[in-house]
């Protein structure tokens, strides 16, 4: 939502002032919680013009099953602006009336009486602009005595150090706070570079939201006001010593974030007076809690001084943590029962509805299957997919034409922490996540990133299906291959041995096929997908996998061959389209390896020493590039893939400036 400009003084008649209660989620594992949450607020906003409005995140079978289960009179609509807390949000403003939005966490049940309160004391006073409740914490099980009361923040909840009832605060938990909406207006709403994507535990949008709010009416008040609260449920999982490292420094990204959007002397007024003041005493207080013989004191102490510091590393590394680094330190254990989903780019092959048949009967059945149609000004892919009836199964449009493109909406629209990706022409083995997950569930020391499998003909009927499988481009072999810069821990635990390969990291074909590859979404995310100028559907026709599969390694990352997870492919039939395949994967390779150069940093200075040893792969029959391959496939298709790769440079070129001016124009449009 754009901002407007500085609303005057608005005074509300507290028996006409009207409340929209916005709620949001993205997680069916927490609708018993949500319901509950529906229901107290329901019953409370009773008033003039009060409604409840329910944003769900990016889930489309979610957004169906609330619809049917939550009373009639509740709104609830789909997050339609970006993924994440803060686009959800501004979606429920825009769906709301009340005059003033008050915003509950989906697992926070508001306490009787919350909705008059913030009711009496906005309209009381019009300088009001937003308050921020009590959010009492109501754990799973017995609170871990170890954590600190300090860090309340990092389970969502207050914290010791918070101003008292009726005082002024920089801004309130999200939790539990209310806001004029025209404050809201404002400023344009919520920020949708801060705020939690999913599990990740980014936030400071609501400091963000109050700093705005005060920058623009030096007047406007935020009061902390006690009898506005809710019982906000921690489970289990975020009382462990893990979450809580985690958290802290997502929130010193976050803060690094915030200053940059509204200066250090703002972004950090109340960081410099809680690390002086607040963690401090609380230091002090363990040290005398210790002689007094609580045994856990030492440990909270710690755990004060460990926090700071994992906030003050996330705040130091803002700049590089999203740039790949780091891609894998802070994710969490994968389940067997993992939800995942699975990312299908198309543009409505009759092989579709094989590869959504391969789909659906997975032996792991939980799954968020997301088809990309790519072409969308036709009715291709609802032709194909007329039969196909069931929940698991989603459709997206992508009118941006590439193969990239399509996969990066898919992974846009992901809710699984594990994304998969295959095409339309393959059919995956019915074990094929489960295979997948049996890798990431057993990465106990966080290393995987990725995970590629074997890729096999199906019906291998014609001369030129049997070049093709004897070639090997897609087939990797059966043996499982650790591919990182280090030797990984993983490795001993049996699973693989460490790949070598002379030209390893830089052309990456020996690491895996993007028919066949799965990655952990937040990692993915944080490398900023596919390159939409590379891929299938652009000029360069090729080389998005590759390119990914490299920045996933030279990120400090572990990628997992694993032939067990294996997909069947239907390889090109005719020697023209074997012709245009083998072309594509020529300037695909290329112009991954140009882009590498044209990086200029250490990588293409590595690329560059080993370039001769290239050339000659290449072009010397007797080399591990041709010696190998079928003596049977035709001199001229190993001439039209060297073509391609002359002509890849210009090809990527091309495709770059195509998509520069692609975003160009969207940007001209969003002005």
């Amino acid at each position: 939502m754009s901002s407007s400009p500085v609303s005057k003084v608005e005074f509300l008649d507290k028996t006409t002032c009207s409340v929209s209660v916005v709620i949001c989620a993205y997680s069916m594992s927490r609708l018993e919680m949500l319901l509950a949450a529906v229901d107290a607020a329901t019953v409370q906003a009773n008033g003039p013009g009060d409604e409840v409005v329910v944003v769900i995140d990016h889930n489309e079978s979610m957004l169906a099953h609330v619809r049917a289960h939550v009373p009639t009179e509740v709104r609830v609509v789909p997050n339609t602006a970006e993924q994440g807390l803060s686009g959800a949000r501004n979606c429920g403003i825009s769906a709301g009336n009340g005059h003033l939005v008050a915003f509950l966490d989906d697992d926070a049940i508001l306490r009787t009486g919350g909705i008059d309160a913030i009711r009496a004391t906005m309209s009381a006073d019009p300088t009001i602009a937003a308050v921020g409740g009590a959010v009492h914490a109501r754990y799973e099980g017995s609170k871990a005595r170890w954590f600190p009361e300090e860090y309340g923040w990092v389970v969502g909840c207050d914290y010791r150090g918070l101003p008292p009832d009726g005082e002024q605060i920089r801004n309130p938990i999200g939790a539990c706070m209310a806001v004029r909406r025209t404050a809201l207006e404002s400023i344009g709403g919520f920020s949708s570079e801060l705020g939690r994507v999913g599990t990740l535990p980014v936030g400071c949008e609501e400091t963000l939201m109050g700093i705005k709010i005060r920058q623009r009416d030096r007047t406007a008040k935020i009061l902390r006001v006690c009898d506005f609260a809710v019982d906000h449920f921690v489970p289990a999982d975020r009382q462990q010593f893990r979450y809580f490292r985690r958290r802290c420094f997502y929130e010193g990204r976050s803060k690094r974030i915030l200053t940059q959007a509204v200066g250090s002397a703002d972004g950090l007024s109340n960081e410099r007076a809680y690390v002086v003041g607040v963690l401090s005493s609380g230091i002090f207080t363990a040290a005398k809690d210790s002689i007094r013989g609580d045994r856990f004191a030492p440990a909270r102490a710690a755990a004060l001084i460990f926090g700071f510091l994992a906030t003050l590393l996330g705040f130091l590394s803002a700049r590089t943590v999203f740039g790949g680094e780091h891609l894998v330190d802070d994710c969490d254990d994968i389940n067997a029962d993992e939800l995942v989903s699975v990312v299908v780019a198309t543009v409505g092959r009759d092989s579709l509805a094989r590869t959504l048949d391969a789909l659906l009967g997975q032996s792991h059945h939980n799954l968020q299957i997301l088809v990309v149609d790519n072409k969308p000004d036709t009715d291709r892919v609802d032709q194909v997919l007329s039969a196909m009836d069931d929940e698991r199964c989603v459709i997206l449009r992508q009118p941006v034409k590439g193969a990239s493109a399509a996969r990066n909406l898919g992974l846009h629209h992901a809710n699984g922490r594990i994304v998969a990706f295959t095409d339309d022409d393959a059919e995956p083995d019915p074990l094929w996540i489960e295979k997948i997950l049996d890798v990431f569930v057993l990465d106990a020391s966080h290393e995987v990133a990725a995970v590629t499998g074997r890729v096999v003909g199906i019906g291998i009927d014609t001369a030129e299906q049997r070049w093709f499988e004897e070639v090997g481009i897609f087939d990797k072999g059966d043996t499982t291959t650790l591919w990182a810069m280090e030797t990984p821990k993983i490795a001993s635990i049996g699973l693989g041995q460490r790949g070598t390969s002379p030209l390893f990291p830089y052309t990456a074909g020996e690491l895996g096929s993007g028919n066949n590859m799965a990655f952990r979404t937040e990692s993915i995310r944080r490398l900023g997908g596919f390159d939409e100028a590379l891929g299938p559907g652009t000029p360069t026709l090729g080389g998005e996998d590759l390119d990914l599969f490299r920045r996933v390694v030279l990120a400090g990352a572990t990628l997992v061959y694993a032939p067990e997870a294996t997909v069947g492919h239907h390889h090109r039939a005719s020697v023209a389209e074997l012709r245009d395949q083998m072309y594509g994967y020529g300037t695909g390779m290329s112009a991954v390896l140009v882009k590498i150069i044209s990086g200029g940093d250490r990588t293409a200075l590595g690329l560059l020493k080993v370039v001769p040893r290239g050339v000659r792969m290449l072009l010397v029959p007797d080399t591990a590039r041709f010696g190998d391959r079928s003596t049977t496939m035709p001199g001229d298709l190993k001439r039209v893939e060297l073509a391609g790769y002359l002509a890849g440079p210009y090809l990527y070129a091309s495709s770059k400036l195509r998509l520069r001016r692609r975003r160009a124009q969207a940007d001209q449009l969003s002005r």
